[in-house]
């Protein structure tokens, strides 16, 4: 117990002295000291905490208090609870803002009646154990110490920068500023460990203060503003939170939170149906969702370190984390469920779209962050044992992947003087190693194999258990977004200029330990995934659920692990980067003069410069409608929540969710039957697709009414493009389409040997990125216009694929291909609408017109090619390459519609996918290319209507 005293400790102690010694030659070792203990305690107490038996953790230590000391500690934490009102208030009485007066007033009238109704009752009611961890806690511990400890280092040199560009007559309090951030760790501590509702409590409202008091640090009538919408909105939540401990102590039931997720599932579970509701919205409103989002995207006015702090380690996390702690009542009680799950997906959803809009990388972030936690909360108000899994996996890498984001834009706005996306252009170049680690942690928070694939793997399998058919479409739109926003960014960043001066001599040494340290952390929780889910994650869900599932098979996990691996080294090392390839300069319709500023000579003799900006689509996702779209929804929602728990019988309020078990069926064929697989596809596949594309040009001929070329002419091409001169624009892009050109074959490989089909999924996606940067990196017009038109491709059919993917799971049992061979009729018997689909998204998958629309530009049609324009030589060879590969792909992903137990099965297959492959020549030959606002339209309302009516029909079906 002393450990966990100390854990708490240490930053308050380090707070009280930063106070006390307010210079800065004080400052750096007491706070690189504090941070220092503060990380230290979080890794002792898990080592000290937990015994390892049989290759997992045990899932719950217990601290026993005597009352008396109990009862001492709860008069504390009222006394603290009275001096956060009264800043509050007299905060609220400076600044002259009535809602947070009465506000204020409200809370300490009932923290009075609260401490009245306990207190007053003397020791004898304190709990015995008011402090436990488990793995869960565990986590959390972790997080706040290890993350939350580095962000506190990275803000002595960020806050140096920070206070030199502030008017010469503004106070230094910088000093305030460290205190409070280590005062928010102490608090998170309490929330993590108390098992003692009113403890927890106090722990939430400082961090509430805290963030209040951070974000209006600067006092400018904007940071003052944007702090009131914060503490309005969360003492809304703050207030819900009290109201149910008042109506947790009148039912009689003990103040633990233990004590209620037992008691719902026993004879007093019509006694937590509204309190269960209240604590909902009290983590729904500290997560930062609809309609309380807005004060987190307020809270980017305050110094980069809150963001970074808020965002990953502490205040949003703090509501996830009672969310999921609440989560097997959510199986107990439907209505709580339903109001979760729909403000969780509508704000995934809504936010995802309204970050495509934003070049304010802060913003970006903000959008992002609300987005998952939307996502964690709907995987919490599932309430199953594989959406918790899928929540605690989206918790930690969103932690590590957004703090190495903010941190490194904090770096970056510093350097070059803008927080806006359009001005990183280049920044490969001008702050090599920084824009590196901004790569991996924006591929850390997309990118399969990172922390969306494990969130994604799992939430698929919980909303299929459920038959939450309109939570799998918002997951499947909302990825897609997702997908396009971080794309954009990381091709922005990707660009590399041909002269650029290096910034990164400014950086301070306190930013790149407190960077490369969480960065390093980062890949540690990829590469150890397989670990971390069954040596932490399993116990405690055994001990929450009885149950931990697995989803994922250990070959797919190690897998992946090798991919991060892979992917690290081609982003942080010079690996295929020397080339003694001949430098040329980008096409820019003319002569070119000066590649970095895109300036030419064009026709008649003039200079021209030639722009080139990222889609953002706001008059497709408008902002400001979206957020009022978002905010009647879930405002209706949760009133239609607390209107449905006095409309309805106990009975049916507290009678369970609908449920339909659906263990996942590991079926794979193993590491060594994935070798064999990826051997095979890799020498057959660019056969295969050499001889489709030869045939395709002679079959367009003869459509075309003319002569074709030979059927062995793309592999006559793909000689010539080998021996010709090797020159390039860059000396990455090559590196990149070889990496895209690896995961599609790995993704192939894994199709073909009977793997895992969402994994084939995400990889082709994977190496669809890498080409997508290696246009981006060439910074050419043509080229990044190519590059944007491909985001927009894949944003455009990777709904219809995730769909596709819940389809298969429903209909086997299982996302395994091998799975197919034990059915007794083929899956197309049950998934009409969504091959129907699949067929429409090939069209674009296999770059036939009408959306052939990244490999071409409609001013420059036949001499432009778009996402290749700056691609020659073996670069090119590779590209064609890695097309043959994955059209052999999706044609295979065709034929697994026709596929049972019956040998003659395959041959079915073949015909289907010969005549598939006319029919989409066919259309590529008798078809006018679209505009791309048609693609994306027509794409969507596809795989939306395809999508619902099959797994509709599929999902809901067991229910009735």
């Amino acid at each position: 117990m002393g450990l966990i005293w100390c854990l708490i400790a240490v930053p308050l102690i380090t707070a009280a002295l930063l106070l006390v010694f307010k210079g800065e030659r004080a400052r750096r070792p007491i706070t690189i000291g504090g941070a220092a203990v503060t990380a230290a305690m979080s890794v002792l107490v898990a080592a000290q905490t937990f015994t390892v038996e049989a290759g997992a953790l045990h899932a719950i230590a217990s601290f026993e208090f005597s009352q008396s000391t109990s009862y001492v500690i709860s008069w504390v934490m009222t006394a603290v609870d009275i001096v956060l009102c009264a800043v509050i208030l007299w905060s609220a009485i400076r600044y002259k803002n009535r809602i947070a007066l009465a506000l204020g007033l409200i809370q300490t009238v009932g923290i009075v009646l609260f401490a009245q109704m306990t207190l007053g009752a003397g020791p004898s009611h304190m709990l015995a154990v008011p402090v436990y961890v488990d793995t869960l806690s565990l986590i959390m511990i972790l997080i706040v110490g290890l993350v939350g400890s580095a962000i506190c280092v990275y803000a002595l040199g960020y806050m140096h920068d920070f206070q030199h560009h502030q008017p010469a007559d503004a106070p230094d309090r910088r000093h305030v500023f460290a205190a409070l951030m280590f005062t928010f760790l102490s608090a998170m501590f309490v929330i993590v460990v108390s098992d003692n509702l009113e403890w927890l409590f106090t722990g939430w409202e400082i961090t509430t203060v805290c963030s209040f008091l951070m974000i209006g640090y600067t006092r400018t009538p904007e940071a003052i503003k944007n702090s009131f919408t914060q503490i309005n909105l969360n003492m809304v939540g703050g207030l819900a939170f009290l109201a149910a401990l008042i109506l947790v102590h009148a039912a009689g039931l003990p103040m633990s939170l233990t004590s209620l997720i037992a008691a719902g599932k026993g004879t007093q579970a019509d006694l937590l149906i509204v309190p269960l509701m209240l604590l909902s919205v009290a983590g729904l409103t500290k997560a930062a969702q609809m309609p309380f989002h807005r004060w987190l995207l307020g809270a980017m006015v305050a110094p980069t370190p809150t963001s970074a702090l808020l965002h990953s380690s502490t205040m949003v996390k703090a509501g996830v984390f009672l969310l999921v702690k609440l989560a097997p009542l959510y199986l107990v009680f439907p209505a709580a469920s339903t109001m979760v799950v729909l403000v969780g997906g509508i704000t995934f959803v809504l936010c995802s779209f309204m970050a495509i809009t934003q070049s304010n990388a802060k913003r970006v972030l903000a959008y992002s962050t609300i987005a998952n936690l939307g996502l964690m909360s709907a995987c919490a108000g599932v309430g199953t044992a594989e959406a918790v899994w899928a929540a605690i996996f989206l918790m930690i890498f969103h932690t590590v992947s957004k703090s190495t984001l903010f941190l490194c834009v904090g770096t970056v706005e510093h350097r070059i003087g803008s927080r806006n996306i359009e001005d990183m252009d280049g920044l490969f170049s001008r702050l090599p190693h920084l824009t590196r680690f901004m790569m991996l942690g924006i591929m850390g928070m997309f990118v399969a194999p990172f922390g969306m694939l494990v969130s994604k793997w799992a939430t698929l399998v919980s909303f299929a258990e459920t038959g939450n058919v309109l939570f799998l479409i918002m997951l499947a739109f909302g990825s897609a977004a997702t997908f396009f926003y971080w794309a954009k960014w990381l091709g922005k960043l990707s660009g590399v200029s041909q002269k650029a001066e290096n910034q990164e001599a400014g950086v301070h040494k306190s930013e790149w330990a407190a960077i490369g340290f969480i960065s390093a952390l980062l890949l540690v929780c990829c590469v150890c995934l397989p670990l971390i889910s069954q040596g932490v994650v399993a116990p405690y869900l055994t001990f929450a659920f009885g149950d931990a599932p697995q989803l994922i098979d250990m070959d797919n996990m190690l897998i992946m692990a090798v991919i991060v691996v892979f992917i690290a080294i081609v982003l942080l090392t010079p690996w295929g980067r020397a080339t003694n390839k001949r430098r040329m300069a980008v096409y820019l319709g003319g002569t070119c003069t000066d590649p970095d500023s895109r300036r030419y000579h064009g026709s008649m003799g003039r200079t021209m410069t030639s722009s080139k900006r990222n889609w953002y689509m706001a008059d497709i996702f408008p902002e400001g409608a979206l957020s009022t779209i978002g905010l009647i929804l879930c405002t209706a929602v949760i009133l239609m929540g607390f209107a449905a728990c006095f409309i309805f019988d106990s009975a049916v309020l507290a009678g369970g969710s609908f449920l339909v078990e659906r263990t996942v069926r590991l079926v794979g064929p193993g590491l060594g039957g994935i070798a064999v697989g990826v051997v095979v596809f890799g020498v057959c596949a660019p056969i295969a697709g050499c001889l489709l594309d030869g045939l395709d040009r002679k079959v367009s001929a003869g459509m075309q009414g003319r002569v074709g070329p030979r059927l062995l002419q793309p592999y006559y091409d793909l000689r010539k493009l080998l021996v010709k001169e090797q020159a390039t624009v860059n000396a990455v892009d090559e590196a990149y389409v070889t990496c895209g050109l690896i995961f599609v074959v790995l993704a192939g490989g894994l199709f073909i040997s009977g793997s895992n089909l969402l994994m084939c999924v995400f990889l082709v996606t994977l190496g669809t990125l890498f080409v997508i940067v290696a246009a981006y990196s060439s910074r050419s017009p043509y080229s990044d216009t190519g590059a944007d038109r491909e985001c927009l491709q894949v944003m455009s059919y990777e709904p219809m694929l995730l769909i596709m993917t819940v389809g298969f799971f429903t209909a086997t049992q299982s996302f395994d291909i091998a799975s197919l061979t034990t059915l007794e009729s083929p899956i197309i018997c049950v998934l009409v609408p969504i091959f129907i689909g699949l067929l429409f998204i090939l069209t674009i998958k296999l770059r036939k017109s009408p959306f052939d629309l990244s490999y071409s530009h409609h001013a420059h049609q036949e001499i432009v090619k778009g996402i290749t324009t700056e691609m020659s030589g073996r670069t090119l060879a590779i590209v064609d390459v890695m097309h043959w590969c994955e059209s052999v792909l999706f044609l295979m992903w065709v034929g697994m519609f026709f596929i049972w137990d019956n040998p003659i099965s395959f041959a079915v297959a073949a015909i289907v996918m010969a005549l598939v492959w006319f029919f989409e020549v066919w259309i590529d030959n008798n078809f006018a290319r679209v505009k791309w606002q048609l693609c994306l339209k027509l794409a969507w309302l596809v795989a939306l209507v395809m999508g619902v009516v099959n797994l509709f029909y599929v999902l809901i079906t067991p229910f009735i």
